[in-house]
C-alpha cells in the first residue's frame, strides 16, 4: 500500500530522516512529530540508511544529500525504484545536484517548517491528527 493509499484510520505516515547533524535532526523530529508523523532515524550515514531501508516500513523520507561526508545519492536511487517518495533537505545549491536528481524536491538548509511541511503534503496525504 502507498501512502496515498492509506485509510483514515491507518497509522501516521513514517518518515525516514537521514541527516548527520544531530540538531538538524532533533529540529526536523520535533517538528515531524507535531504535524503527526513517526519518524524513523536518525541515520547518519549511507550504510545505516540503507540497513534502514531493508527493515523498516517507510512511507516518506528527507534525505540530506551529504551525510558524513558521503552523498546519499545511491539511497534516492533505491528510494526511486521503490516508489517511495522522498525530499532533499539540503544546503547545496541546485546547479551542484546531478542533473538525474534535479526533478526530486529539495529544500535548502536552514529549512522553513511551514515549507518543509507543505513539501511532505505534495509528496503524501497529510497525517490524521489525533485530539
Amino acid at each position: 500500500m502507498s501512502a496515498g493509499d492509506r485509510p483514515s484510520h491507518a497509522a501516521p505516515p513514517r518518515v525516514l530522516v537521514a541527516e548527520d547533524e544531530f540538531l538538524v535532526y532533533l529540529a526536523l523530529e520535533e517538528e515531524l512529530r507535531t504535524n503527526g508523523y513517526d519518524v524513523v532515524g536518525p541515520f547518519a550515514n549511507v550504510g545505516d540508511v540503507r540497513c534502514a531501508l531493508a527493515t523498516e516500513a517507510i512511507d516518506l523520507a528527507l534525505l540530506d544529500i551529504n551525510l558524513s561526508g558521503e552523498l546519499v545519492y545511491p539511497v534516492a536511487d533505491e528510494l526511486l525504484a521503490r516508489r517511495v517518495p522522498f525530499l532533499f533537505l539540503s544546503g547545496y545549491a541546485s546547479a551542484a545536484v546531478p542533473e538525474d536528481y534535479r526533478h526530486i524536491p529539495r529544500l535548502e538548509k536552514p529549512y522553513d517548517p511551514v515549507k518543509l511541511m507543505a513539501a511532505l503534503r505534495q509528496l503524501a496525504p497529510a497525517p490524521m491528527l489525533q485530539p
